[in-house]
């Protein structure tokens, strides 16, 4: 029995897709070299659910617990014809101004597209990085939902219970499945995020839990 107390019979529900997944179902991802090496065979919670809200897309993001309690994201792109997973992790403040030059990094708020290299390859974080990175979106708009929103999508820019946020966006020069994200919203609060594109058949195995 995994950490998390694997019991399918208990199970009522039978999942098919991620986009099926709800809080409290259970992920395992196989061996596979499209991963970084820490998700790598690696079981994890589905700990919480939300739907980002882009101009003309929807999308559903799982915040995902792993076994030593690291905190991934999981958003899914419903593409018919090559389904994908975008994994990503937040990087803290220290970390993006050891990865990143500091100056080259405020760049991106400016009304220009620009560029960033990575300074400093962090183990830690090696897995998560390209060398290079070429900015596509400066102060975009969008919403946050707290819900899953797939199957009822709010209206466009409906911000009555989402909240709102402007984000800038860059990816690799070199491998377009690895990205970055900045995050800015109303409070103030600066969120960045590393971000890798993956197959959907990375996933092993979905299986409900607790229900």
């Amino acid at each position: 029995m995994g950490l998390f107390g694997k019991n399918k019979q208990k199970g009522r529900r039978s999942l098919t897709t991620p986009g099926e997944l709800l809080a409290g179902d259970i992920v395992v991802l196989k061996e596979r070299r499209s991963l970084p090496g820490e998700l790598q065979g690696q079981q994890l919670e589905v700990t919480q659910v939300g739907t980002y809200q882009y101009p003309g897309s929807v999308k559903k993001e799982l915040t995902l617990r792993s076994v030593d309690n690291r905190i991934y994201y999981l958003a899914i792109n419903d593409d018919n014809d090559a389904p994908s997973l975008n994994f990503s992790i937040k990087i803290p403040r220290k970390i993006v101004l050891s990865i990143f030059d500091e100056e080259q990094f405020a760049q991106l708020w400016d009304p220009e597209f620009t560029t960033l290299q990575v300074a400093d390859r962090l183990n830690e974080y090696t897995d998560w990085l390209s060398d290079d990175y070429k900015q596509e979106v400066i102060e975009g708009e969008g919403y946050y939902y707290d819900r899953d929103c797939s199957g009822d999508p709010p209206s466009e820019y409906q911000d009555d219970d989402g909240e709102e946020f402007r984000w800038h966006e860059c990816t690799s020069m070199l491998d377009n499945n690895y990205s970055l994200s900045v995050e800015i919203w109303e409070d103030g609060d600066t969120e960045v995020f590393l971000e890798l594109i993956t197959p959907a058949d990375v996933i092993a195995e979905m299986w409900p839990h607790g229900n």
